[in-house]
């Protein structure tokens, strides 16, 4: 069932009163103890969910910089365009027709403050069936223009690995949270008889349920990698997350290219990494052009909904 749209936003207006600019929906902030300012770059394009076919356009900040408004990148032009492998199989043939500029919007329902760096298919406030949505085994290409400057990614939506069940098990009580009986979720899939898969697992409970944004998500991943012991097999996958029992879930395994697997868990190193004097990593990038850093996000998404017994 699909949310309305003042409902989305819900999440993200209790995060700017609380001071956390963008905390729900843009998945990353870039830091820079020194150097030349660029642009960052959040985008997705998916097969199920319009509402989450999004770009977030900001500036990386200096480490002690308390200045957040400055951040925000806004006026740029940016459009999605689908296409196909070519014959040589190493370039792409894009079809103008299909291409969707992507705008900020004025739509009442979205706050003030989030009208600005955030692009989208205005579709999805007055026609959601027709607005963006992915197909998978088709590539699409996102070109940006800003200030001046131009910049582009390419992503493709894979066959998606298909999620055939979710069941509940592992139960305990846990006595830090009022003694609520508590259960974790197993994934159950096919291993696609190739080598090198790469998944993403999110999930919407009860504790993000009212927020908008792949980052507000909880979510887990797990490179297959050169998976010769597990290659082709049935695989029983239990996250470590606890869900209430009585709760509905929805569970996402998402597939994904092995460049934006690896920018994310490039992302997810630097997060972890503490403090401008801890140990330099090396974010991954995905976006063509000059001072720029982020990725472009195909998910090719299989889901189940199901209440935790």
């Amino acid at each position: 069932m699909k949310k309305p749209i003042d409902k989305m936003f819900m999440g993200v207006l209790v995060s700017l009163i609380t001071m956390t600019l963008f905390s729900c929906e843009r998945d990353f902030d870039v830091k820079l103890s020194s150097g030349k300012q660029m642009l960052v770059v959040e985008a997705y394009i998916n097969n199920l969910m319009p509402e989450y076919n999004y770009v977030i356009l900001s500036r990386s900040q200096d480490y002690y910089s308390p200045d957040f408004r400055s951040l925000i990148v806004a006026g740029a032009r940016v459009s999605v365009t689908e296409g196909e492998l070519a014959a040589d199989r190493r370039s792409y043939v894009w079809n103008p027709a299909s291409r969707v500029v992507l705008s900020e919007s004025t739509d009442r329902r979205i706050p003030d403050s989030l009208r600005q760096g955030f692009y989208f298919d205005p579709r999805v406030f007055t026609n959601p069936s027709q607005a963006l949505k992915g197909q998978t085994g088709k590539f699409y290409l996102l070109e940006i223009e800003a200030d001046g400057n131009t910049y582009s990614a390419v992503t493709g939506l894979l066959q998606p690995v298909v999620l055939d069940s979710i069941t509940s098990g592992y139960h305990y009580i846990d006595a830090e949270d009022d003694n609520k009986l508590k259960a974790r979720l197993t994934a159950h899939y096919q291993d696609p008889d190739t080598i090198g898969n790469t998944q993403m697992y999110y999930w919407r409970y009860y504790s993000n349920r009212g927020n908008f944004g792949w980052a507000s998500l909880g979510r887990n991943r797990r490179a297959r990698g050169e998976d010769d012991l597990t290659n082709g097999e049935y695989i029983h996958l239990t996250q470590n997350q606890e869900f209430e029992v009585g709760d509905t879930v929805e569970y996402l395994l998402v597939s994904v290219e092995r460049k934006v697997y690896n920018f994310w868990e490039s992302f997810d190193k630097a997060r972890d990494n503490e403090g401008p004097f801890s140990t330099p990593v090396t974010l991954l990038n995905t976006i063509s052009g000059e001072n720029v850093v982020g990725c472009f996000s195909g998910f090719s998404i299989s889901m189940k909904r199901d209440v935790v017994k």
